[in-house]
């Protein structure tokens, strides 16, 4: 029987850890955009009286990066997937098993940075989701097409729903739980501002256990569950597709890339036009329902634009030194994501500096920059002595086994 065993430096692609690196950055504008105090502590009313160059670095962000970059990730997690299943191929080993194995050790990641580090976790939402990649893994690539045409509509059938039916408890239920608990813990009477920003250590902590709870229902409520499935399968045809291709050198950009990037571009110069002076509005409302569909469709066409135009720009060899620089930092990806987290819970949250709505929102690229900088360093130093990042030795250590 063959023994599979960890990939090896020599057999990693170089252009998925670059997609993975520079995923990353954009991962962290749109984290940063939620630690330095927009979404949830900024009313409609209050987007108006910002500078200007505060109200010009959220539209930049709102355009460009909102929700375009965790559909990178979301597709680069399919397309991992299917290296994971290709090494395995002629193998006696039970892929299944060996996968089941590696999403549960990424749910206890998850599960771990969701209520001791920030609840706005992906890490979890993507071990369970995986979980359900082997039942894909044999279907042909126009079934596959059609699985993913339906999940990506869905998200679109599910704002239509809550819109006709906002009176319904159901989609309220766990936002009740989550208050009534948040009441019985004393803290009925604090906002959600004041807790992240307090000096008691166990208000701060506690709103990760509380807005953990309603948090699944947001999911339900705006599709997320369909969406990053489809786009988990979008990245498991793109490897059936496109490694051959890269592999033998043999890339050239679709014309279906630069009608993704036009259509995620003008969708989301409205997406971004309209938060600029509504605010994200309530799901149940017109605008909302308005405002969930160019989100699912431009940010879907925008992740996969950037997909296969990086793929291209990499396959052209030119700018091989930013591709090998964006590389370190995919190498740790998990790492990566964890350490912006934790750094950006002691700038901004009452653990460390209470920065939280008091710097401005213009000052988010340096922070960003400064965190990426400090990270790529950090990689480049440990991926010097080491083969992979801390968590990922960890990851393999405890998913790989004789």
């Amino acid at each position: 029987m063959s023994e599979i065993k960890p990939t090896i430096e020599s057999e990693r692609l170089q252009v998925v850890d670059a997609l993975r690196g520079f995923a990353l950055f954009g991962i962290l504008l749109a984290n940063l955009y939620s630690f330095i105090g927009y979404n949830t502590y900024v009313v409609p009313d209050e987007i108006v009286t910002l500078p200007f160059v505060d109200r010009g670095v959220l539209f930049f962000i709102d355009w460009f990066v909102e929700g375009k970059f965790y559909g990178v990730f979301s597709i680069l997690f399919g397309v991992g997937f299917a290296l994971q299943a290709e090494r395995f191929h002629g193998s006696d080993t039970n892929f299944i098993a060996f996968w089941f194995r590696r999403m549960l050790v990424l749910l206890c990641f998850g599960l771990f940075h969701m209520y001791f580090v920030w609840n706005g976790d992906i890490l979890t939402l993507y071990s369970l989701l995986g979980m359900l990649l082997p039942l894909f893994m044999k279907l042909s690539n126009q079934v596959l097409i059609r699985w993913i045409l339906v999940l990506l509509a869905t998200p679109l059938l599910m704002h239509t729903l809550v819109y006709f039916t906002p009176e319904a408890a159901f989609w309220g239920s766990l936002n009740r739980i989550s208050t009534d608990l948040k009441t019985q813990w004393g803290f009925g009477d604090l906002t959600l501002l004041e807790m992240r920003t307090s000096n008691s250590t166990l208000e701060v902590f506690s709103v990760n256990v509380l807005y953990a709870i309603p948090r699944a229902m947001s999911y339900l409520i705006f599709g997320r569950y369909f969406h990053v499935t489809g786009l988990f399968l979008i990245g498991l045809v793109l490897a059936r597709v496109w490694l051959p291709k890269i592999r033998n050198n043999d890339i050239k950009v679709p014309n279906a890339a630069i009608w993704f990037g036009l259509i995620g571009v003008v969708t989301h110069f409205g997406y971004a036009l309209i938060k600029s002076s509504n605010g994200w509005p309530s799901a149940f409302s017109e605008t909302g329902l308005i405002l969930g569909f160019i989100y699912h469709v431009g940010a879907t066409t925008f992740a996969l634009a950037i997909c296969l135009l990086v793929i291209y720009l990499w396959s052209s060899g030119k700018g091989q030194f930013i591709f090998q620089n964006l590389a370190l930092l995919g190498r740790m990806a998990l790492s990566n994501y964890i350490f912006q987290n934790v750094t950006a819970v002691l700038l901004f949250f009452g653990y460390g500096f209470a920065l939280m709505r008091e710097v401005p929102f213009a000052s988010l690229p340096l922070f960003a920059f400064g965190i990426l900088l400090t990270q790529w360093m950090f990689s480049r130093v440990w991926l010097s002595r080491f083969k992979q990042g801390p968590l990922e030795a960890l990851w393999k250590k405890l998913t790989y086994r004789k």
